[in-house]
């Protein structure tokens, strides 16, 4: 497909492996945002921008609804799926649970090429970030994320965290902490990684995960308590 109209369109996809192409389109739209929480998909006008027909989109709604990405509403359709704040705290706990292991693996196996690459995600961020700063803060705290379980080089462990991170990145819009915040556990976590030594590199990922768990639950009471 040319680029051009790639640009035009980001819902256009080829035909060639239809189904497994669909099924990741949508899952990327919905990790990008194009399809926020709680937008009712209209499976005719998805399959309209996409360029295909609605069955193949119906088979890819169905497999994201198994991994709890869309829900399928008796009568009313299919909504990307919402979190409450406490199911985004569990989901933390979740990947509390997988990353200080992540960590912990990875200092036996990292280079120092892959510790300046670790550095250097966030450089340029102070603790008074610029608004271009924050805007792509995300997309960095997802490569530092993602990169260091890669780094593990142990494909069970990739999978565990490949399904709770997906449900994370798709609907964790508010529930960041500041990078002003955030910021220097992220440069922890490099320098211990640096001196490879497994149990502080674990250690500094714990703070960074439980910080965000202690976060998460706080607004998921306050949340409870105004039902």
């Amino acid at each position: 497909m040319p680029e051009q109209d790639r640009k035009r369109n980001p819902f256009l996809i080829e035909h060639a492996n239809l189904d497994d192409k669909i099924y990741a389109r949508v899952k990327a739209l919905i990790a990008d945002g194009a399809l926020p929480p709680g937008q009712r998909t209209l499976q005719e006008k998805l399959a309209r921008e996409m360029g295909v027909s609605r069955t193949p989109l119906v088979n890819a709604l169905k497999r994201l609804a198994q991994e709890r990405l869309v829900e399928w509403v008796f009568c009313h359709g299919v909504y990307v799926m919402r979190f409450t704040m406490r199911e985004m705290a569990q989901l933390f706990e979740a990947r509390e649970g997988l990353e200080p292991m992540a960590a912990r693996l990875a200092a036996n196996r990292i280079v120092p090429a892959e510790v300046r690459r670790f550095q250097r995600m966030f450089g340029g961020v102070g603790t008074r970030p610029s608004a271009a700063d924050v805007r792509r803060y995300p997309a960095c705290d997802r490569e530092f994320h993602w990169r260091l379980v890669e780094l593990t080089e142990n494909p069970h462990l990739a999978a565990a965290r490949e399904s709770v991170n997906m449900m994370i990145s798709a609907y964790q819009v508010g529930v960041r902490r500041s990078s002003a915040e955030s910021l220097p556990e992220h440069r922890a976590i490099p320098e211990a990684l640096g001196r490879r030594d497994p149990d502080t590199s674990e250690a500094a990922m714990r703070v960074h995960s439980r910080r965000s768990v202690q976060r998460l639950w706080q607004r998921a009471r306050a949340e409870d308590a105004k039902r």
